[in-house]
């Protein structure tokens, strides 16, 4: 009987969960379900309230960070700024604006010039280059300066910066009496020059080079390569100190003798910097007064000056110049960086061309 009764409750219970199964699982599911939107409300809440009450300490500190920083870097960079502003765009634009300007004596102003007139500072120019004894002697000399510092004076430089670079016994001594005329002031090396040429040569030799003729300004093209020494010195042995140590070590294993380290090793490794001084001394044909105004001022002779020299001296002796040259020395300058400018780009492409490479 009562095996009975246990089979026939198993089989109601049996009977019962086959009925609330599938009822249970849809409650659990239900369940789950709304328990999973609850949570997903609350976590929704929650980072909603954190946008709107987070605290702003930190993200104030942040942007004060940032804007002292701002406030640095504008610092920083403002006086250069400004300085180039005004002393290399305000300069240039204005140099540009007065080579077609004159210079009124009555109204003490510059204004600029009729329409049929507008190249005269320029057509004034050109005359000059063409017709005047003193232009055509600079242009002669200057053109006789550059081309004796690039055969002559780049060679020397490149020697001596090998020999210093390779710390050969001496070196120190050529260091000290090659770097004289950066450490000493431009003034009293040229002061010290003319004395020893005009005072203590002469005891020697019989004449004063200076003032002959015939020597005058071969004597001044040698002052601008000694003078020259020291800055070109310098930056050529810095080049060389950074050619790696391993290069040169296998050369010499390889019985590469100094000669063939320089030219095959060191002159290919460092042609980026000779590239330089060599594009911006094209500039320097027209530029360079070569220490004449340290030498002798305003005075010196006829034979002895440079493009260079003679508009420093146009501009700056107030004894004989005024305002009235400004545009004319500006139509000089527009024409010089006309004839500058693709010299100086087949120059630099000639070079990075035909230069020796590393390969």
């Amino acid at each position: 009987m009562r095996k009975a009764k246990r089979r026939i409750h198993s089989e109601d219970s049996g009977f019962l969960k086959t009925i609330f199964r599938p009822i249970t699982f849809v409650f659990s599911f239900v369940f789950r379900w709304i328990k999973d939107l609850f949570y997903g409300l609350t976590v929704a809440i929650h980072q909603g309230r954190k946008k709107i009450f987070k605290p702003k300490t930190k993200l104030a500190s942040m942007s004060s960070k940032r804007k002292k920083e701002l406030i640095f870097f504008i610092c920083l960079v403002a006086y250069p700024i400004a300085q180039f502003i005004v002393f290399y765009v305000g300069v240039n634009i204005n140099s540009i604006l007065l080579a077609f300007q004159r210079y009124d004596l009555e109204t003490a102003t510059f204004t600029f010039l009729n329409k049929g007139e507008l190249f005269a500072n320029f057509n004034n120019f050109i005359k000059d280059m063409a017709n005047d004894a003193t232009m055509i002697i600079a242009t002669k000399n200057s053109i006789k300066l550059y081309l004796v510092g690039l055969i002559i004076g780049l060679p020397l430089n490149l020697i001596f910066s090998f020999f210093l670079y390779k710390k050969i016994p001496g070196s120190g001594f050529f260091r000290i009496v090659l770097f004289l005329p950066q450490i000493i002031s431009a003034l009293v090396v040229s002061l010290i020059f003319r004395y020893f040429i005009e005072s203590a040569l002469p005891e020697l030799i019989g004449y004063n080079l200076l003032t002959q003729k015939e020597t005058g300004f071969n004597t001044i093209i040698f002052y601008c390569i000694w003078a020259g020494f020291g800055s070109q010195i310098l930056i050529y042995t810095s080049s060389m100190s950074k050619i790696d140590d391993s290069i040169v070590e296998s050369a010499s294993l390889e019985g590469c003798s100094a000669i063939q380290e320089f030219w095959y090793i060191t002159l290919p490794l460092i042609f980026p910097t000779i590239t330089i001084f060599l594009v911006s001394g094209v500039a320097g044909l027209f530029t360079s007064q070569a220490g004449l105004f340290n030498f002798y001022g305003t005075g010196a002779r006829e034979d002895m000056k440079t493009l260079g020299y003679i508009f420093f001296v146009t501009i700056m002796n107030s004894d004989t110049a005024s305002y009235v040259q400004y545009p004319y020395a500006s139509a000089a300058g527009l024409v010089f960086t006309l004839i500058a400018t693709p010299i100086v780009l087949v120059v630099k492409w000639a070079l990075e061309k035909f230069g020796p490479t590393t390969e």
